[in-house]
Protein backbone atom coordinates (compact mmCIF):
# COMPACT_ATOMS: atom_id res chain seq x y z
CA UNK A 1 0.00 0.00 0.00
CA UNK A 2 2.68 2.72 -1.68
CA UNK A 3 -0.20 5.71 -1.58
CA UNK A 4 -4.00 5.55 0.20
CA UNK A 5 -4.79 8.07 -2.52
CA UNK A 6 -4.14 5.19 -5.09
CA UNK A 7 -6.66 3.28 -3.40
CA UNK A 8 -9.53 5.70 -2.22
CA UNK A 9 -11.88 4.21 -4.28
CA UNK A 10 -12.27 1.13 -2.50
CA UNK A 11 -12.75 2.73 1.21
CA UNK A 12 -15.65 1.79 3.26
CA UNK A 13 -16.41 4.36 5.87
CA UNK A 14 -17.52 2.60 9.04
CA UNK A 15 -18.96 5.33 11.81
CA UNK A 16 -17.94 9.17 11.55
CA UNK A 17 -14.05 8.53 12.63
CA UNK A 18 -13.33 4.89 11.17
CA UNK A 19 -11.99 4.01 7.82
CA UNK A 20 -11.22 0.56 6.43
CA UNK A 21 -9.20 0.25 3.33
CA UNK A 22 -10.23 -2.97 1.64
CA UNK A 23 -7.01 -3.59 0.10
CA UNK A 24 -5.71 -4.22 3.79
CA UNK A 25 -8.56 -5.15 5.06
CA UNK A 26 -7.61 -8.66 6.14
CA UNK A 27 -4.64 -6.96 8.20
CA UNK A 28 -6.00 -3.49 9.61
CA UNK A 29 -8.76 -1.06 10.39
CA UNK A 30 -7.74 2.54 10.09
CA UNK A 31 -8.65 5.42 12.40
CA UNK A 32 -9.44 8.04 9.22
CA UNK A 33 -9.29 11.19 12.17
CA UNK A 34 -5.35 10.28 12.91
CA UNK A 35 -3.16 10.15 10.37
CA UNK A 36 0.86 10.21 9.92
CA UNK A 37 1.96 11.86 6.76
CA UNK A 38 5.86 10.36 5.95
CA UNK A 39 8.64 12.06 5.05
CA UNK A 40 9.33 10.53 1.75
CA UNK A 41 9.58 7.19 3.13
CA UNK A 42 7.78 4.11 4.50
CA UNK A 43 5.66 2.73 7.69
CA UNK A 44 7.89 -0.23 7.71
CA UNK A 45 11.53 1.43 7.11
CA UNK A 46 12.49 0.09 10.84
CA UNK A 47 13.33 3.57 11.23
CA UNK A 48 11.62 7.09 12.38
CA UNK A 49 8.31 6.39 10.22
CA UNK A 50 7.96 2.66 11.08
CA UNK A 51 8.44 4.42 14.89
CA UNK A 52 5.48 7.30 14.45
CA UNK A 53 3.42 5.08 13.08
CA UNK A 54 3.31 2.57 15.26
CA UNK A 55 3.46 5.18 18.14
CA UNK A 56 0.26 6.35 16.61
CA UNK A 57 -1.39 3.32 15.67
CA UNK A 58 -0.52 2.31 19.57
CA UNK A 59 -2.86 5.05 20.58
CA UNK A 60 -5.54 4.23 18.40
CA UNK A 61 -5.64 1.16 20.00
CA UNK A 62 -5.73 2.56 23.61
CA UNK A 63 -8.96 4.19 22.47
CA UNK A 64 -10.86 1.76 20.36
CA UNK A 65 -9.93 -1.01 22.83
CA UNK A 66 -9.02 0.91 26.13
CA UNK A 67 -9.19 -2.48 27.76
CA UNK A 68 -6.05 -4.34 25.84
CA UNK A 69 -2.91 -4.10 27.31
CA UNK A 70 -0.42 -1.64 25.49
CA UNK A 71 2.26 -4.16 25.76
CA UNK A 72 -0.12 -6.47 23.44
CA UNK A 73 -1.29 -3.52 21.13
CA UNK A 74 0.01 -4.88 18.30
CA UNK A 75 -2.48 -8.04 18.41
CA UNK A 76 -5.25 -5.27 17.23
CA UNK A 77 -6.19 -4.69 14.14
CA UNK A 78 -7.03 -1.20 14.12
CA UNK A 79 -3.89 1.59 13.19
CA UNK A 80 -3.53 5.07 12.49
CA UNK A 81 -4.24 5.80 9.25
CA UNK A 82 -1.08 6.60 6.84
CA UNK A 83 -0.15 8.38 3.69
CA UNK A 84 3.19 7.73 2.31
CA UNK A 85 4.30 10.73 -0.18
CA UNK A 86 6.09 9.44 -3.39
CA UNK A 87 8.86 12.66 -3.00
CA UNK A 88 10.24 15.28 0.12
CA UNK A 89 8.76 18.10 -2.68
CA UNK A 90 6.55 20.51 -1.23
CA UNK A 91 3.67 19.73 -3.82
CA UNK A 92 3.85 15.68 -2.59
CA UNK A 93 3.56 17.02 1.26
CA UNK A 94 0.31 19.44 0.41
CA UNK A 95 -0.87 16.48 -1.73
CA UNK A 96 -0.83 14.26 1.12
CA UNK A 97 -2.29 16.60 3.65
CA UNK A 98 -5.20 17.78 1.66
CA UNK A 99 -6.15 14.05 0.85
CA UNK A 100 -5.86 12.90 4.33
CA UNK A 101 -8.31 16.28 5.35
CA UNK A 102 -10.74 15.33 2.90
CA UNK A 103 -10.44 11.99 4.19
CA UNK A 104 -11.40 12.77 7.52
CA UNK A 105 -7.81 13.44 9.51
CA UNK A 106 -8.38 15.84 12.69
CA UNK A 107 -5.13 14.97 13.78
CA UNK A 108 -2.16 14.98 11.45
CA UNK A 109 1.59 13.41 12.52
CA UNK A 110 4.56 14.98 10.70
CA UNK A 111 7.85 13.05 10.97
CA UNK A 112 10.53 14.45 10.04
CA UNK A 113 11.73 18.15 9.55
CA UNK A 114 11.39 18.05 5.82
CA UNK A 115 7.98 18.80 6.39
CA UNK A 116 8.92 21.97 7.95
CA UNK A 117 8.76 23.84 4.32
CA UNK A 118 5.33 22.81 4.31
CA UNK A 119 3.52 22.51 7.95
CA UNK A 120 1.34 25.55 7.82
CA UNK A 121 -0.50 24.26 4.74
CA UNK A 122 -1.15 21.12 7.01
CA UNK A 123 -2.16 23.50 10.20
CA UNK A 124 -4.77 25.05 8.16
CA UNK A 125 -6.88 21.49 7.03
CA UNK A 126 -6.85 19.61 10.49
CA UNK A 127 -7.55 20.38 14.17
CA UNK A 128 -3.87 19.64 15.68
CA UNK A 129 -0.54 18.48 14.63
CA UNK A 130 1.93 16.98 15.91
CA UNK A 131 5.17 17.73 14.12
CA UNK A 132 7.88 14.85 15.36
CA UNK A 133 11.75 16.20 15.23
CA UNK A 134 10.80 19.73 14.52
CA UNK A 135 9.57 22.91 16.39
CA UNK A 136 6.25 24.16 15.97
CA UNK A 137 7.52 28.16 16.79
CA UNK A 138 7.26 30.43 14.18
CA UNK A 139 4.47 28.46 11.64
CA UNK A 140 1.64 30.96 9.77
CA UNK A 141 -0.89 29.23 8.47
CA UNK A 142 -1.42 28.25 5.05
CA UNK A 143 2.86 29.47 4.95
CA UNK A 144 1.27 32.78 4.43
CA UNK A 145 3.93 35.05 6.73
CA UNK A 146 1.64 37.87 6.57
CA UNK A 147 -1.22 35.76 7.91
CA UNK A 148 -2.02 34.47 11.81
CA UNK A 149 0.97 32.25 13.23
CA UNK A 150 -0.35 28.34 14.08
CA UNK A 151 -1.82 27.78 17.07
CA UNK A 152 -2.26 24.23 16.56
CA UNK A 153 0.76 22.30 16.62
CA UNK A 154 3.17 20.29 19.28
CA UNK A 155 6.38 20.38 18.06
CA UNK A 156 8.39 17.11 19.58
CA UNK A 157 11.90 18.00 19.98
CA UNK A 158 14.47 15.55 21.24
CA UNK A 159 17.84 16.11 23.15
CA UNK A 160 19.51 13.80 20.64
CA UNK A 161 22.98 15.84 22.01
CA UNK A 162 22.22 13.62 25.01
CA UNK A 163 21.61 10.61 23.48
CA UNK A 164 24.60 11.32 21.11
CA UNK A 165 26.90 11.63 23.86
CA UNK A 166 25.69 8.47 25.90
CA UNK A 167 26.48 6.42 22.64
CA UNK A 168 29.78 8.33 22.95
CA UNK A 169 30.78 6.83 26.27
CA UNK A 170 29.28 3.38 25.32
CA UNK A 171 31.39 3.31 22.10
CA UNK A 172 34.55 4.26 23.85
CA UNK A 173 33.84 1.35 25.91
CA UNK A 174 33.55 -0.69 23.63
CA UNK A 175 36.51 -0.10 21.92
CA UNK A 176 38.48 -0.11 24.85
CA UNK A 177 37.02 -3.96 25.47
CA UNK A 178 39.03 -4.24 22.16
CA UNK A 179 42.15 -2.72 22.42
CA UNK A 180 44.12 -5.76 20.90
CA UNK A 181 41.60 -6.45 17.95
CA UNK A 182 42.12 -2.37 17.06
CA UNK A 183 46.04 -2.57 17.77
CA UNK A 184 45.30 0.50 19.91
CA UNK A 185 44.27 2.18 17.59
CA UNK A 186 40.95 3.38 18.56
CA UNK A 187 38.88 5.71 16.48
CA UNK A 188 35.88 7.22 15.92
CA UNK A 189 34.11 9.62 13.30
CA UNK A 190 30.87 10.98 12.11
CA UNK A 191 28.64 12.57 9.68
CA UNK A 192 25.53 14.30 9.11
CA UNK A 193 23.50 14.53 6.11
CA UNK A 194 22.67 18.20 6.38
CA UNK A 195 23.52 20.87 9.31
CA UNK A 196 20.53 20.91 11.42
CA UNK A 197 21.66 21.97 14.91
CA UNK A 198 18.09 20.51 16.55
CA UNK A 199 17.88 17.31 14.95
CA UNK A 200 21.45 16.41 13.07
CA UNK A 201 24.49 18.59 14.72
CA UNK A 202 23.64 17.97 18.07
CA UNK A 203 23.77 14.41 17.97
CA UNK A 204 26.69 14.56 16.21
CA UNK A 205 27.98 16.98 18.69
CA UNK A 206 27.23 15.22 21.96
CA UNK A 207 28.89 12.19 20.05
CA UNK A 208 32.24 13.51 19.79
CA UNK A 209 31.82 15.78 23.07
CA UNK A 210 31.36 12.38 24.62
CA UNK A 211 34.22 10.66 23.31
CA UNK A 212 36.51 13.59 24.62
CA UNK A 213 34.78 13.65 28.69
CA UNK A 214 35.67 9.88 28.44
CA UNK A 215 39.38 11.00 27.90
CA UNK A 216 39.32 13.69 30.46
CA UNK A 217 37.92 10.97 32.96
CA UNK A 218 40.87 8.43 31.73
CA UNK A 219 43.20 11.02 32.06
CA UNK A 220 42.36 12.50 35.39
CA UNK A 221 43.95 12.44 38.58
CA UNK A 222 43.19 12.21 42.45
CA UNK A 223 41.81 14.80 43.63
CA UNK A 224 39.54 16.05 40.38
CA UNK A 225 35.77 14.99 41.48
CA UNK A 226 35.67 13.20 38.06
CA UNK A 227 38.75 10.76 38.78
CA UNK A 228 36.48 7.91 40.77
CA UNK A 229 34.71 7.44 37.41
CA UNK A 230 38.31 5.90 36.12
CA UNK A 231 37.95 2.82 38.31
CA UNK A 232 34.24 2.48 37.30
CA UNK A 233 34.29 2.77 33.44
CA UNK A 234 37.19 0.05 34.04
CA UNK A 235 34.70 -2.51 35.54
CA UNK A 236 32.40 -1.99 32.75
CA UNK A 237 35.39 -2.70 30.41
CA UNK A 238 36.03 -5.48 32.11
CA UNK A 239 32.31 -7.18 31.88
CA UNK A 240 32.93 -7.08 28.11
CA UNK A 241 36.94 -8.14 28.37
CA UNK A 242 37.92 -9.25 31.47
CA UNK A 243 41.72 -8.95 29.87
CA UNK A 244 41.86 -5.41 29.91
CA UNK A 245 43.57 -3.73 32.84
CA UNK A 246 44.06 -0.07 31.53
CA UNK A 247 42.66 2.13 29.79
CA UNK A 248 43.39 4.08 26.34
CA UNK A 249 41.95 7.55 25.21
CA UNK A 250 39.49 7.79 21.86
CA UNK A 251 40.56 9.85 19.05
CA UNK A 252 38.57 11.82 16.54
CA UNK A 253 39.88 11.02 12.83
CA UNK A 254 38.35 14.31 11.80
CA UNK A 255 39.49 17.60 13.34
CA UNK A 256 37.18 19.68 14.96
CA UNK A 257 39.02 22.98 14.35
CA UNK A 258 39.87 22.57 10.59
CA UNK A 259 37.15 24.97 8.57
CA UNK A 260 37.59 22.72 5.93
CA UNK A 261 36.58 19.45 7.03
CA UNK A 262 33.76 17.71 5.60
CA UNK A 263 31.28 16.82 8.13
CA UNK A 264 27.77 16.19 6.03
CA UNK A 265 27.24 14.50 2.89
CA UNK A 266 24.84 17.48 2.00
CA UNK A 267 21.94 15.13 1.33
CA UNK A 268 19.62 12.36 3.25
CA UNK A 269 19.58 10.23 0.14
CA UNK A 270 20.53 6.42 -0.14
CA UNK A 271 23.46 6.46 -1.58
CA UNK A 272 24.95 9.90 -0.86
CA UNK A 273 26.77 8.65 2.06
CA UNK A 274 29.13 6.19 0.47
CA UNK A 275 32.62 8.86 -0.10
CA UNK A 276 32.13 10.67 3.18
CA UNK A 277 32.47 6.84 4.55
CA UNK A 278 34.68 5.73 2.52
CA UNK A 279 36.68 8.95 3.33
CA UNK A 280 36.25 8.27 7.28
CA UNK A 281 37.31 4.33 6.99
CA UNK A 282 40.64 5.45 5.45
CA UNK A 283 41.06 7.51 7.98
CA UNK A 284 41.36 4.59 10.59
CA UNK A 285 37.96 5.39 11.86
CA UNK A 286 36.42 2.35 13.50
CA UNK A 287 33.18 3.27 14.98
CA UNK A 288 31.18 5.47 13.10
CA UNK A 289 28.15 7.93 13.86
CA UNK A 290 26.34 8.54 10.47
CA UNK A 291 23.18 11.21 11.11
CA UNK A 292 21.94 10.98 7.85
CA UNK A 293 19.19 8.84 7.31
CA UNK A 294 19.06 6.17 4.50
CA UNK A 295 22.42 6.74 4.27
CA UNK A 296 23.49 4.31 7.62
CA UNK A 297 22.94 1.55 4.90
CA UNK A 298 25.64 3.30 2.70
CA UNK A 299 28.33 3.57 5.94
CA UNK A 300 27.42 -0.58 6.37
CA UNK A 301 27.73 -1.30 3.00
CA UNK A 302 31.38 0.49 2.57
CA UNK A 303 32.44 -1.30 5.81
CA UNK A 304 31.36 -4.92 4.41
CA UNK A 305 32.61 -3.88 1.07
CA UNK A 306 36.12 -3.14 1.84
CA UNK A 307 36.10 -6.04 4.66
CA UNK A 308 36.96 -3.52 6.89
CA UNK A 309 37.16 -4.23 10.66
CA UNK A 310 34.61 -1.50 12.14
CA UNK A 311 31.33 -0.97 13.20
CA UNK A 312 28.68 2.06 13.68
CA UNK A 313 26.62 3.35 16.01
CA UNK A 314 22.72 3.76 14.74
CA UNK A 315 20.52 6.35 15.08
CA UNK A 316 16.78 7.33 16.28
CA UNK A 317 16.22 3.56 15.72
CA UNK A 318 17.14 0.46 17.38
CA UNK A 319 19.30 -0.31 14.29
CA UNK A 320 21.22 -3.45 15.31
CA UNK A 321 17.76 -4.95 14.57
CA UNK A 322 18.07 -3.69 10.87
CA UNK A 323 21.99 -4.35 10.41
CA UNK A 324 22.89 -6.70 13.11
CA UNK A 325 24.99 -6.72 16.20
CA UNK A 326 27.86 -7.60 14.47
CA UNK A 327 27.70 -4.34 13.20
CA UNK A 328 25.63 -1.99 15.45
CA UNK A 329 27.26 -1.50 19.16
CA UNK A 330 24.85 0.64 19.98
CA UNK A 331 22.11 3.33 18.59
CA UNK A 332 21.14 6.80 19.85
CA UNK A 333 17.88 6.96 20.26
CA UNK A 334 14.76 8.97 20.03
CA UNK A 335 11.70 7.52 21.94
CA UNK A 336 9.96 8.41 18.67
CA UNK A 337 7.09 5.87 19.03
CA UNK A 338 6.95 6.70 22.85
CA UNK A 339 6.65 10.27 22.42
CA UNK A 340 4.08 10.10 19.14
CA UNK A 341 1.85 8.06 21.79
CA UNK A 342 2.63 11.03 24.59
CA UNK A 343 1.69 13.68 22.43
CA UNK A 344 -1.62 12.07 21.34
CA UNK A 345 -2.60 11.28 24.65
CA UNK A 346 -2.07 14.63 26.05
CA UNK A 347 -4.17 16.62 22.76
CA UNK A 348 -7.29 13.98 22.94
CA UNK A 349 -7.36 14.94 26.99
CA UNK A 350 -9.55 17.29 28.67
CA UNK A 351 -6.22 19.19 29.08
CA UNK A 352 -6.33 20.53 25.66
CA UNK A 353 -10.24 21.10 25.86
CA UNK A 354 -10.83 17.56 23.76
CA UNK A 355 -14.66 16.85 24.27
CA UNK A 356 -14.90 12.90 23.27
CA UNK A 357 -18.66 13.25 22.32
CA UNK A 358 -18.68 15.21 19.50
CA UNK A 359 -14.49 14.42 19.02
CA UNK A 360 -13.86 18.05 18.50
CA UNK A 361 -11.86 20.62 20.92
CA UNK A 362 -12.63 23.98 22.55
CA UNK A 363 -9.83 26.27 22.81
CA UNK A 364 -11.06 27.77 25.60
CA UNK A 365 -10.82 24.66 27.67
CA UNK A 366 -7.44 24.27 27.41
CA UNK A 367 -5.26 24.38 30.29
CA UNK A 368 -1.27 25.06 30.98
CA UNK A 369 -0.81 21.41 30.53
CA UNK A 370 -1.85 21.63 27.12
CA UNK A 371 1.31 20.77 24.34
CA UNK A 372 -0.39 22.20 21.79
CA UNK A 373 1.49 25.63 21.11
CA UNK A 374 -0.66 28.52 21.78
CA UNK A 375 2.60 29.54 23.54
CA UNK A 376 4.71 28.76 20.34
CA UNK A 377 6.92 26.45 22.66
CA UNK A 378 7.90 22.49 21.96
CA UNK A 379 7.98 19.78 23.92
CA UNK A 380 11.18 18.00 25.00
CA UNK A 381 11.36 15.01 27.76
CA UNK A 382 14.62 13.67 29.11
CA UNK A 383 12.38 10.44 29.26
CA UNK A 384 12.70 10.27 25.13
CA UNK A 385 16.61 10.15 25.19
CA UNK A 386 18.74 6.68 25.88
CA UNK A 387 20.63 4.34 24.17
CA UNK A 388 20.21 1.09 22.70
CA UNK A 389 21.10 -1.97 24.36
CA UNK A 390 22.47 -4.62 22.73
CA UNK A 391 24.79 -7.68 23.53
CA UNK A 392 28.05 -5.34 23.18
CA UNK A 393 26.09 -2.41 25.75
CA UNK A 394 24.18 -4.43 28.22
CA UNK A 395 21.56 -3.20 30.43
CA UNK A 396 24.20 -2.60 33.57
CA UNK A 397 25.98 -0.32 30.89
CA UNK A 398 22.73 1.21 29.48
CA UNK A 399 22.14 2.29 33.57
CA UNK A 400 25.69 3.09 34.58
CA UNK A 401 25.55 6.08 31.94
CA UNK A 402 22.25 6.81 32.13
CA UNK A 403 19.20 7.17 34.34
CA UNK A 404 15.82 6.68 31.74
CA UNK A 405 13.55 7.53 34.12
CA UNK A 406 11.96 10.74 35.21
CA UNK A 407 13.00 10.79 38.82
CA UNK A 408 16.14 13.59 39.35
CA UNK A 409 17.53 11.63 42.28
CA UNK A 410 18.50 8.71 40.40
CA UNK A 411 20.63 11.24 37.99
CA UNK A 412 24.04 9.23 37.33
CA UNK A 413 27.54 11.20 37.30
CA UNK A 414 26.84 11.33 33.14
CA UNK A 415 23.46 12.48 33.74
CA UNK A 416 24.89 15.37 35.70
CA UNK A 417 27.03 15.99 32.97
CA UNK A 418 24.45 15.97 30.22
CA UNK A 419 22.72 18.81 32.07
CA UNK A 420 25.79 20.74 32.29
CA UNK A 421 26.05 20.70 28.50
CA UNK A 422 22.77 21.01 27.15
CA UNK A 423 22.89 24.34 29.15
CA UNK A 424 26.40 25.33 27.97
CA UNK A 425 24.58 24.26 24.31
CA UNK A 426 21.52 26.26 24.55
CA UNK A 427 21.72 28.80 26.80
CA UNK A 428 25.43 29.47 27.58
CA UNK A 429 26.86 29.14 31.05
CA UNK A 430 29.38 31.07 33.46
CA UNK A 431 29.56 34.09 31.27
CA UNK A 432 29.76 32.04 28.11
CA UNK A 433 27.29 32.98 25.26
CA UNK A 434 25.65 29.56 24.02
CA UNK A 435 27.76 26.90 22.08
CA UNK A 436 25.32 26.01 19.50
CA UNK A 437 25.41 28.04 16.67
CA UNK A 438 23.79 28.69 13.28
CA UNK A 439 26.57 26.24 11.77
CA UNK A 440 28.44 23.12 13.41
CA UNK A 441 32.08 24.73 12.66
CA UNK A 442 30.97 27.36 14.53
CA UNK A 443 29.33 24.86 17.60
CA UNK A 444 32.63 23.14 17.59
CA UNK A 445 34.97 26.09 17.49
CA UNK A 446 32.93 27.45 20.79
CA UNK A 447 33.75 24.14 21.86
CA UNK A 448 37.25 22.79 21.52
CA UNK A 449 40.67 24.57 22.48
CA UNK A 450 42.06 22.28 20.00
CA UNK A 451 42.03 19.10 18.32
CA UNK A 452 41.28 16.82 21.64
CA UNK A 453 40.92 19.32 24.37
CA UNK A 454 37.40 20.81 25.38
CA UNK A 455 37.30 24.40 26.81
CA UNK A 456 38.10 24.35 30.17
CA UNK A 457 35.15 26.00 31.23
CA UNK A 458 32.98 23.50 30.01
CA UNK A 459 35.12 20.83 32.13
CA UNK A 460 35.18 23.04 35.46
CA UNK A 461 31.33 23.10 35.16
CA UNK A 462 31.31 19.49 34.61
CA UNK A 463 33.44 18.61 37.93
CA UNK A 464 31.07 21.10 39.47
CA UNK A 465 28.33 19.24 39.15
CA UNK A 466 29.61 16.13 40.41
Amino acid sequence: MKRLLQIFATIVVVGTSIVSVVACAKKYIFDSSIWVITDGGTTSDLAFNQATWEGASKYVVSRVNPTTPLAQWKNSKWRASYFEPVSQTPGDFKSAYITSSIAGAKTLVLPGFNHGNTIGWAAGLVDNIIYIDGSGQGVHINMDPSGPLAKNIIGITYQAEASGFYASLAASIYLNAHQKEYDNQLKIGSYGGMDNPIAVSNYMWGFLVGADVFNAIINSVPGEKMNYLKDEILKQVQVINSNITNLQPVAKVQNVLNKNESWFSQSFQAGDGKIISDELLSRGAKIIFPVAGAQVQDTVNQIRINKINAKIVGVDTEQSKIYGEDIVVTSALKQISTSTFDALENIYSSECGYDPKNNDWNENNRTKNCWINTDQSSIDHPSWTRIETTKWVKTNLVNFLHNVTDDQTKNTSFDKMVNVLQQAYKDGIDNHPPIGMNTFSSTLQNTYENQTTLKQYLLTAIENAL
